[in-house]
């Protein structure tokens, strides 16, 4: 990548990570202003994406700040021969829990008429879901980087 659209790249996702934590943060405030649990949890929920995608946007910050490198940026993720080994054993694990999650959340969906409470079920169950199949990319890069 030159060097000039690395470096707007780079400003254009640090402008990404302050939106993500400015909508925390309001998250957050309205989180103190709610009373409902449902309305809590959803605002919860948010806030807690808006955080999670804030620190994979640093992590791609640092990447590409990092020693400028002809590497594709899965291979400058992991460092060394046991990283990659490691992340994909816990992903590997995590995903046989999500499938566990997904089970035990359909059977509670099973035991009730509320459709609210079928509603954030399903919700989770969809979340699982998406986070099975990006923990699947994952995995594969970084099983094809050990080979």
């Amino acid at each position: 990548m030159q060097v000039e659209s690395r470096k707007e790249l780079v400003d254009l996702v640090r402008e990404q990570v302050q939106i993500e934590k400015e909508s925390a943060a309001r998250l957050s405030e309205t989180e103190q202003k709610v009373g409902t649990g449902a309305a809590k949890l959803l605002l919860v929920e948010m806030r807690c994406d808006s955080q999670k995608h804030a620190a994979i946007l640093e992590a791609v910050v640092e990447a590409l700040e990092g020693a400028q490198s002809s590497k594709p940026l899965w291979q400058q993720a992991f460092s060394g021969f046991a990283d990659p080994i490691m992340v994909k054993r816990e992903i590997e694990n995590h995903k046989t829990l999500g499938k566990s999650m997904v089970a035990h959340i359909q059977k509670e969906m099973s035991k009730t008429d509320d459709e609210a409470v079928r509603t954030l079920l399903q919700h989770l169950t969809e979340d699982e879901k998406r986070h099975s199949e990006i923990l699947d990319t994952i995995a594969q890069r970084c099983y094809s980087m050990i080979r």
